[in-house]
């Protein structure tokens, strides 16, 4: 997840009564001028002082202001690159972008029916079972891990969804080993937090289940089980990611919740 993609996130989900909240908005406005301000200005600009400044991109996850400013900056001049629906090298196949985003789909949806591995998908809903507190990391988009987190609940596991990664940073510090994580981590976020989160989860001893687009990522190295799928690193490969999580949610249910709620009701 970019760091504009950060930024909204964070917009999204805090209280429209706080000062950082305030501080999102105001940026969000100006989004396009930033790159050319200190944080002198974004203070001037936001009414607040430089140690909220830097409080609040440290609250977004990263180290500094400089570092979040160049992420940005980064961020809105690759704009069309970064949320491209389909290749650009595949566009000029197509009449526009729209086609192009559905046939691409059409491509995808039918690739993962003829390569899904299921028996794969089963262990990785086995190893769930195993643990009665699990945490699912996502990449700052929804990935249906609703339909997952809801089964885990109502088999009598704890279970939580973590969108942003700093959150994920700071929830990483609650957990032991006795958590599984369950992250889904497509390989073009390897220059953000995602490094991060799987090496303070690998220094804690605790275990990792992970879907990832690429087979090559070196994400895998920290995975104690992995699920690969040949993506086309664009904003597509979010829907493959949902696809599978579906799959797993319906492996689980069908293995260990959908069973004992038959045997409670019969009793």
């Amino acid at each position: 997840m970019h760091a504009l993609n950060v930024l909204i996130l964070f917009y999204n989900s805090y209280s429209f009564n706080d000062v950082y909240y305030s501080v999102a908005e105001i940026l969000l406005k100006n989004i396009h001028t930033l790159f050319r301000l200190t944080i002198y200005d974004w203070a001037e600009l936001c009414h607040v002082s430089t140690a909220t400044i830097s409080r609040f991109c440290q609250k977004l996850g990263y180290k500094s202001f400089h570092e979040f400013k160049l992420e940005l900056s980064g961020a809105v001049e690759n704009y069309y690159v970064l949320n491209q629906f389909a290749p650009i090298n595949q566009l000029e196949k197509y009449d526009n972008e729209q086609i192009a985003y559905l046939s691409i789909m059409r491509e995808a949806i039918e690739d993962i029916y003829k390569t899904v591995d299921l028996e794969r998908i089963d262990k990785m809903a086995d190893m769930l079972s195993q643990y009665d507190s699990i945490r699912i990391y996502t990449h700052g988009v929804s990935v249906n891990e609703s339909s997952l987190q809801s089964n885990l609940i109502m088999s009598g596991r704890q279970a939580k969804a973590i969108w942003s990664s700093s959150a994920q940073l700071k929830d990483i510090e609650t957990l032991t080993k006795e958590t599984l994580v369950l992250l889904t981590l497509p390989n073009v976020y390897e220059k953000t937090f995602s490094l991060d989160i799987l090496q303070a989860l690998k220094d804690k001893s605790i275990p990792i289940l992970l879907f990832t687009n690429s087979k090559y990522s070196q994400f895998l190295k920290y995975a104690d089980f992995s699920y690969c799928f040949n993506g086309i690193m664009t904003q597509l490969d979010d829907t493959r990611f949902s696809l599978l999580i579906s799959l797993l949610a319906i492996s689980y249910r069908r293995k260990y919740l959908q069973n004992s709620q038959d045997t409670n009701h019969l009793t």
